[in-house]
């Protein structure tokens, strides 16, 4: 069956218009493609640009000293998320209520390397890793936080399946250049996505009648110091991994100015033909006015880079979002609130709010594709994590 579904993708590609007419008159279609109706539209109005800009003001503001992890400004962002969290009403499932807590510490490393030169150089430097893998820790432990809360499914047997809302919502601190100032607030990396989590959080658990599965909210830690919370996650999972059918990452979906020229009403997904998945954010824009495409530059490189590659190494069908994926002050002082497209980032929001609905509703799990040998390791991972090796 999947080899036949990954035939059908591939002639989507081919033949958009007959392959969209086909999967209506089969039934098929992870996508649950159509208009949308009137009480899906109620859900999605709760996603406003007032509101997104309301929460990335406090994000990226100056008083959080860009968020660096670990620092007592990301600990206020992390406090500022599971206050949201719980205002919503998600259920917290962390080991200490919203967060996710592990103990950390500075370690030094050596490298050896060879210059262009041909001389060999000992390099040092210092990384955070797990208290419990330090040979050699330097200072205290410091606790770090991942922010979770869980929206539970309504159906009685696809509520013990999950899917995952990411982003993370730590930046890189304080960097001198030329800027007025020298604090990195990272509005769009990664307070954009930061805050539509939040936002998508809010509009689903406003809906009369839950989703049929249940959505883990999750926010983390040390994406720019190695993707380190997500790492942290796939190997201390809060759900579990072979119940998780899916994760959508998001990274700075809040400009509109990046490479390529103007983005605005585009996303693109990172490993966009790895699987299925992105078909149903791609129907979703159809139906909302957003292209959702195919980074023929990006899409693949791009894919380990942000926090979904760890969840993917494990074998569930894990992809980004992305509006942008660079900029002219990116990792600078200038990546500041005032840069956002707030209107194009509701409209961005509420696209993939209907995509996680239509998602989270289907009977149908998202598929690696068997005939793409750069989700092969992926596929690979999938069927271990089932038992099908």
């Amino acid at each position: 069956m999947l080899k036949d579904r990954n035939l059908m993708r591939k002639t989507t590609r081919a033949l958009p218009i007959f392959f969209l007419l086909f999967l209506s008159l089969q039934g098929y279609a992870l996508a649950q493609s159509g208009s949308v109706t009137g009480a899906q539209q109620a859900f999605l109005d709760h996603i406003t640009a007032r509101s997104l800009a309301g929460h990335l003001e406090f994000i990226a503001s100056d008083e959080l000293l860009g968020r660096a992890t670990p620092s007592p400004g990301l600990d206020l962002a992390a406090l500022y998320i599971a206050t949201q969290f719980k205002r919503i009403g998600l259920e917290p499932v962390g080991d200490d209520g919203y967060y996710q807590t592990s103990k950390w510490v500075l370690t030094t490393i050596e490298r050896e390397r060879t210059l262009p030169s041909g001389e060999k150089r000992v390099f040092r430097y210092t990384r955070l890793v797990p208290v419990e893998e330090a040979v050699e820790p330097e200072g205290e432990p410091v606790i770090l936080k991942n922010v979770v809360g869980l929206l539970p499914g309504s159906d009685p047997q696809l509520k013990d399946t999950y899917i995952l809302v990411t982003a993370h919502y730590d930046h890189i601190g304080i960097r001198s250049g030329a800027y007025p100032d020298s604090i990195c607030n990272g509005a769009n990396d990664n307070g954009s996505s930061t805050v539509a989590v939040i936002e998508l959080a809010e509009a689903l658990a406003s809906m009369p009648a839950r989703p049929r599965r249940s959505i883990l909210f999750m926010t983390f830690f040390g994406e720019e110091r190695g993707l380190l919370g997500s790492g942290y996650y796939a190997e201390h999972p809060v759900v579990p991994l072979e119940k998780t059918i899916a994760m959508v990452n998001m990274e700075m979906i809040g400009r509109t100015d990046g490479e390529g020229g103007d983005q605005t009403n585009r996303a693109s997904f990172t490993g966009f033909d790895y699987s299925d998945l992105p078909l149903t954010f791609v129907e979703a824009g159809r139906d909302m006015g957003i292209e959702v495409f195919h980074h023929e530059q990006n899409s693949g490189p791009y894919f380990m880079r942000s926090d979904n590659g760890a969840l993917a190494a494990k074998g569930i069908p894990a992809h980004t979002v992305c509006v942008t994926y660079s900029y002219e002050d990116y990792h600078q002082p200038g990546d500041n609130p005032d840069k956002i497209d707030y209107e194009n980032m509701a409209r961005t929001t509420r696209m993939l709010a209907l995509g996680l609905i239509r998602l989270a509703n289907s009977s149908q799990e998202p598929r690696w594709d068997e005939d793409n040998p750069q989700a092969a390791s992926y596929l690979e991972a999938w069927r271990a994590l089932h038992g099908k090796g």
